[in-house]
């Protein structure tokens, strides 16, 4: 009888670690990685704000794939920044406006700008969100991201860039290939930015 006991005892606190432990597993979520380009040079302004305005018609950050994936994610993305191929320092967890947001400061205070709260100072990078979604098809991971970049002084747009891109990559196993796409694509669209040329027509004004 008191082996019987202690079998049963045993069966119900390994159920009850098998729930504990389910209940404690880390929730699967996009690891973004935004990796600096090196300085470009000075640019003319010394204080900027960044605004970010989510334009996407379709509001999803993932497809219906990708999505189960990723199911109780909330569509969050873990964001770090690193220089060079260092390893990243981990800012915090993101919808993709804020995420884009982030990334772009760490690009401006980079370049030797002091980014500021919008209010602060006149001048300021406007950026509108067009497009941020990643999908799993035939076997691949897709990712797509288009930004409309905007500089403004006094309220008024004095220069602007469109940026965009795609990529993918082979789904091997797991989800660290979703993240090495978002990873490479993220850091490529915010490098693309060519702060140089879209600072060019705030010199020409002062």
């Amino acid at each position: 009888m008191n082996a019987i006991n202690q079998a049963r005892r045993a069966a119900i606190c390994t159920a009850g670690l098998f729930f504990f432990v389910a209940a404690c597993s880390p929730i699967p979520r996009l690891q973004a990685t935004y990796r600096l380009p090196p300085a470009g040079g000075v640019l003319p302004a010394k204080q900027a704000f960044v605004s970010v305005e989510d334009l996407r018609k379709d509001k999803r950050t993932l497809g219906e794939v990708a999505a189960l994936r990723f199911e109780e994610s909330g569509g969050l993305i873990s964001l770090s920044v690193a220089k060079g191929t260092g390893p990243g320092q981990i800012r915090g967890i993101y919808q993709p406006p804020a995420l884009l947001k982030e990334a772009l400061e760490s690009r401006l205070k980079h370049e030797g700008i002091q980014v500021v709260p919008e209010g602060a100072t006149s001048t300021g990078l406007s950026v509108l969100l067009n497009s941020f979604f990643l999908d799993r098809a035939a076997r691949k991971w897709t990712m797509a991201i288009s930004y409309e970049a905007r500089l403004l002084r006094d309220g008024q747009v004095v220069s602007s860039q469109i940026v965009s891109g795609e990529g993918e990559r082979l789904d091997i196993m797991g989800t660290e290939q979703a993240d090495v796409v978002l990873s490479e694509l993220l850091t490529d669209v915010v490098n693309k930015l060519n702060l140089n040329k879209l600072f060019e027509a705030y010199e020409t004004q002062q």
